[in-house]
């Protein structure tokens, strides 16, 4: 009998726990972007851009969350700015807009919980699964930004959406009620070796490009020119880095406000 009653009375302290925990937050997020990939090799620090988005967050435990993001990262790259010599003769350089959307699962390593508890502040991690649309860009001889995936400039007709895995870590500090703040640097590893439109090697730039009969004489010397600026001196040599996976990474400012069971928040001084 005292062990059915000891049963019942934590598994009513459990349900009372994740009773009050079923809060959910929604927010904003903004902050600064970059990529690793040809043109960007060994500094996975470099932030050149900016990205924006939303989230919605689903408090579990104090412990464990899971958030839905969608958001907007611009990325870029320019070679003639790299300090590596093969890279900065290659004279590339590809500017995209990234739409991601992702599902992530968090761990606070303090029993967290916005407007409860003393505990006002915790790390994080997270990791997920996300898929995003992307398309490379550059400027043509005429100055203006045209799609370089048109120009098939490696022969390949690859997609412009693939699968990413996000991970990364934060912190976040409750500033009162329903309010919360935070910071974090995520990592997004792509299922795409293309975000910047480079990847195998320098092909011919005279060859039809898949799918279509023929190119026409401005659209043709618009190919060449961002396949080689040297003019096809460089045909059947390595054009990629031999990796098969770009990476873009975020970093970046959020706030939040927190939705509550009773419609309003509940919080308590802390000292």
């Amino acid at each position: 009998m005292l062990k059915n009653t000891s049963l019942l009375v934590a598994v009513m302290l459990l349900v009372t726990n994740v009773g009050r925990s079923q809060d959910w937050e929604f927010g904003l997020s903004g902050g600064m972007s970059g990529y690793m990939g040809e043109l960007n090799p060994t500094n996975p620090l470099k932030l050149n851009d900016w990205t924006l988005g939303l989230l919605v967050r689903k408090n579990l435990s104090r412990n464990w969350a899971v958030r839905f993001n969608f958001l907007r990262a611009n990325t870029q790259g320019d070679g003639a700015s790299n300090s590596n010599e093969f890279v900065r003769q290659q004279q590339l350089y590809f500017k995209s807009p990234i739409y991601e959307a992702s599902l992530v699962g968090e761990f606070n390593f303090f029993k967290f919980e916005p407007s409860y508890g003393r505990v006002s502040y915790t790390p994080y991690l997270f990791a997920g699964i996300g898929g995003f649309h992307f398309q490379p860009k550059n400027y043509n001889f005429d100055g203006e930004l045209v799609n370089l995936h048109d120009y098939q400039t490696e022969g390949v007709d690859y997609k412009r959406y693939a699968l990413s895995i996000p991970f990364g870590v934060g912190f976040r500090y409750n500033l009162r009620g329903p309010w919360t703040i935070g910071v974090e640097l995520g990592y997004r590893i792509a299922f795409t070796d293309y975000i910047d439109d480079i990847s195998g090697d320098y092909i011919n730039g005279f060859d039809w490009v898949p799918g279509r009969n023929r190119l026409g004489d401005e659209e043709l010397n618009q190919r060449l020119y961002f396949i080689d600026p040297s003019q096809q001196m460089l045909v059947g040599t390595q054009r990629g880095d031999g990796r098969q996976k770009d990476t873009y990474m975020l970093a970046t400012f959020t706030v939040t406000y927190a939705i509550f069971r009773a419609g309003c928040p509940v919080y308590i001084k802390k000292n």
